[in-house]
């Protein structure tokens, strides 16, 4: 995966990194939890993280977000009108 961050940089660049790559593995991983998820992400944290100097422990949460987000937007939950639980 490839980010342009143009006004990103340092801490700002890490946390958007990590959502960003969040967001992909909740593509990636269709339908599994994020316990599941966690490690994979995880792992693959130093190859994505770019410049950034935060550790995947600072970033976690940031993740979190991008694959909560993209699962809500996958099951159109993403909405005003629309329950975000059954």
């Amino acid at each position: 995966m490839i980010l342009h961050l143009r006004h990103a940089r340092g801490l700002e660049e890490g946390r958007v990194r990590a959502r960003a790559a969040g967001g992909e593995a909740s593509e990636l991983y269709p339908g599994r939890p994020w316990s599941e998820v966690e490690p994979r992400v995880a792992g693959d944290w130093r190859r994505m993280r770019g410049g950034s100097p935060l550790a995947w422990t600072q970033v976690r949460a940031d993740a979190h977000s991008g694959w909560q987000v993209a699962w809500l937007q996958r099951a159109d939950r993403l909405r005003d009108d629309a329950p975000v639980v059954d």
